[in-house]
C-alpha cells in the first residue's frame, strides 16, 4: 500500500492529486464527530482509472474528507477528480455539492445514498466525579452516554451528538429523499402509512441508523 508521506514527496504529487492543495493543519480528534473510531485504510478510484491507496476518516460534523500522514491530517476540498472512495468494506461517492460524500448502502436493486450528517449540542462543562456543570445547576452525566453519544474535549466541555443525516434512493422510478419518518411516510399514498408506522414500530427503526433505514425499505418493498 502506497504512503501518504511518499505521495506529498516531489512534483508528482501535484500530478497524481490536482484536487488536493495544501490545506495542513492538526486536528484533534473528536470521538463521535469522525466517522470511523480511527482513520482506516482506503483507496479512492480517480475518473482516468487510476486509483490511490492511503488512510481516511470522514468528519461528520463539517461534512469533509480527511487523509492521514503521520501526526497530521490534510483535507481533501475538490473532489471534481474523485469517481468512487472505499474505506474498509464500505463505499462512498461525492455529492457533486462542495466536498462532502454520499455514502452508498444497498437496498435490493437499489441504493440508498446517506448524507452523513451530526450536529453538536453543548451540555456543559465536566468537573469532578462525573458531573456536568451548566448555568441552571447541575446534572449527571451517564458515563455511556458520554462514551457513545457526547463528547468531551480538552476543554472539558461536554457536547451531545444529535445526527442529522439525510437520505437519497429511487422510489417508483423517481429520486426521492428523506430525513426522518414524517418525510419518509409522505413519499407513499394514504392507504400504506398505517402499516409502514407499525413496522417502524415492530421493528424499533430509527431514523439516525442508515441501516436499520435501508432495512426499512427493503421491507416495504415486499409490501
Amino acid at each position: 500500500m502506497k504512503k501518504v508521506n511518499s505521495l506529498l514527496k516531489g512534483s508528482f504529487i501535484l500530478f497524481l492529486f490536482p484536487f488536493i492543495l495544501g490545506a495542513q493543519k492538526i486536528l484533534e480528534k473528536q470521538s463521535g464527530i469522525f466517522l470511523f473510531d480511527q482513520f482506516a485504510d482506503g483507496k479512492i478510484l480517480l475518473t482516468d482509472k487510476r486509483c490511490i491507496e492511503t488512510q481516511f476518516n470522514y468528519n461528520c460534523e463539517k461534512q469533509e474528507l480527511y487523509y492521514k500522514d503521520g501526526n497530521e491530517y490534510q483535507m481533501m476540498y475538490n473532489t471534481s477528480n474523485i469517481d468512487t472512495l472505499y474505506i474498509q468494506n464500505r463505499k462512498f461517492v461525492p455529492s457533486r455539492e462542495g466536498a462532502s460524500f454520499f455514502e452508498c448502502i444497498p437496498v435490493g436493486e437499489d441504493i440508498l445514498l446517506v448524507d452523513w450528517k451530526v450536529k453538536l449540542h453543548y451540555k456543559g462543562k465536566r468537573g469532578a466525579m462525573g458531573v456536568v456543570t451548566q448555568s441552571g445547576g447541575q446534572a449527571s452525566v451517564d458515563v455511556a452516554l458520554m462514551q457513545n453519544k457526547g463528547l468531551s474535549f480538552p476543554t472539558n466541555s461536554v457536547y451531545k451528538k444529535d445526527y442529522q443525516n439525510t437520505y437519497r434512493t429511487c422510489l417508483d422510478g423517481q429520486q426521492v429523499s428523506f430525513s426522518n419518518l414524517k418525510s419518509f411516510l409522505k413519499l407513499y399514498p394514504d392507504t400504506r402509512r398505517k402499516a409502514i408506522r407499525q413496522l417502524v414500530k415492530e421493528q424499533s427503526i430509527h431514523f439516525d441508523d442508515p441501516w436499520q433505514v435501508a432495512k426499512l425499505i427493503v421491507l416495504c418493498q415486499t409490501m
